[in-house]
């Protein structure tokens, strides 16, 4: 049924810059002509071009063609499907880290608690060393640290 003498509303003139957008990016292929719009939407090249924003949209989709600067409908799902799998991978990564500055913060509370009781002050410890002091080697606070990732002991207090 031809739409020969139909107007083209507001809707459609939507509608078919919505599908030259997609064009533009690639998604429905490279080989974009006036006769494809004509099959798909019913209205003659003349009338499409008659309307400003379409044959706007259509240069741009053109342009965007002619220039190679689309990415193929494949290559974004791909690229979608590395970068949720990315996502995932860090969301695990940031649970452990949470999980481990919990125990730390567990750690460092009984630290300070017990600092507290053999009557010296936090602030008398948790401060710079001097500058000539020789701190202890990477491997040696590696050594120490290692000590505190160990499960939390119970105080026997409930």
């Amino acid at each position: 049924m031809s739409n020969k003498f139909q107007r083209m509303t507001e809707h459609d003139e939507k509608r078919i810059i919505r599908e030259l957008n997609k064009w533009g990016l690639g998604h429905l292929g490279s080989k974009l002509t006036w006769a494809i719009l004509e099959s798909q939407f019913h209205f003659s090249r003349q009338s499409m071009q008659a309307k400003p924003t379409i044959k706007a949209a259509y240069d741009v989709a053109k342009r965007s063609l002619s220039k190679g600067e689309v990415t193929s409908k494949e290559e974004l799902d791909k690229t979608v499907d590395e970068l949720s799998a990315e996502i995932e991978s860090l969301k695990i990564q940031i649970s452990s880290f949470q999980e481990k500055e919990q125990k730390w913060k567990k750690r460092w509370q009984q630290i300070a608690y017990h600092i507290r009781q053999k009557g010296i002050q936090m602030i008398d410890v948790d401060k710079p060393v001097q500058s000539d002091a020789v701190l202890p080697s990477h491997t040696t606070t590696e050594k120490i640290l290692r000590e505190l990732d160990k499960e939390i002991p119970s105080s026997g207090r409930v």
